[in-house]
């Protein structure tokens, strides 16, 4: 990869001013996925765990050096009633090393979104500058659960509950400004392929922003 950022405006932190510039990225990726789901758009029972690891620079040349992996873990129950309980779990980290001394801005870790914390903005948590941006950050765990159920055909509602933090440094698992949310949603089976609508509300907001609520849209069931 070559990345470059460029025309930042003024009076942005060193945060982000410290990663203007040219960047290239080598990076090998290894994973590993197992998969037990009774069906991958609609998952009623059985589970999915992927496993990956990568390494950037050292070896591999490019002017960054990083490591990290992700954890990513799902099960599946299903209830009387055409009901469908799902746990998820996942925790990531990425750390630099060698001649990179921090891991720059748009490889570090967010949450907020359709698809982690569904109460807050994109990528809204994470560690915050003296601006008041999010910078990300180094370690990341969440957890979500979900129960779906029947409307009509083609439409099931959905209620959830996500949890999570990111902190700034590599296995920083401290749980002092962990966000949560609750909220509904709707799955629907349309010709374009499944589509997910869900509404969450901050219950935990470290960082106080998004506190009305976020509206979601995202294509495919699963979350």
């Amino acid at each position: 990869e070559d990345i470059k950022i460029y025309d930042i405006s003024s009076g942005v932190s060193q945060a982000i001013l410290r990663d203007q510039g040219n960047h290239t990225k080598s990076s090998m990726t290894l994973g590993y996925t197992y998969d037990s789901r009774d069906s991958v758009q609609l998952s009623r029972t059985g589970q999915r765990l992927d496993l990956s690891t990568f390494l950037a620079g050292g070896p591999l040349g490019a002017s960054l050096s990083e490591w990290g992996f992700d954890a990513n873990g799902a099960k599946y129950f299903h209830l009387p009633g055409d009901g469908v309980f799902m746990i998820n779990a996942e925790w990531s980290e990425i750390e630099n090393y060698g001649s990179t001394d921090h891991v720059p801005i748009f490889d570090a870790l967010y949450l907020g979104g359709p698809n982690s914390l569904r109460g807050f903005r994109f990528r809204a948590m994470s560690p915050y500058d003296n601006k008041g941006q999010p910078i990300g950050g180094d370690s990341l765990a969440r957890v979500t659960a979900e129960y779906t159920f029947p409307i009509m055909d083609r439409v099931r509602g959905a209620t959830f509950y996500d949890t999570g933090f990111v902190n700034p440094g590599a296995f920083d698992m401290s749980v002092s400004h962990i966000a949560s949310d609750v909220g509904i949603g709707l799955r629907l089976d349309l010709p374009i392929g499944p589509v997910r609508l869900d509404y969450g509300v901050p219950i935990q907001n470290p960082v106080h922003t998004s506190s009305t609520g976020q509206f979601n849209f995202s294509m495919g069931y699963q979350f």
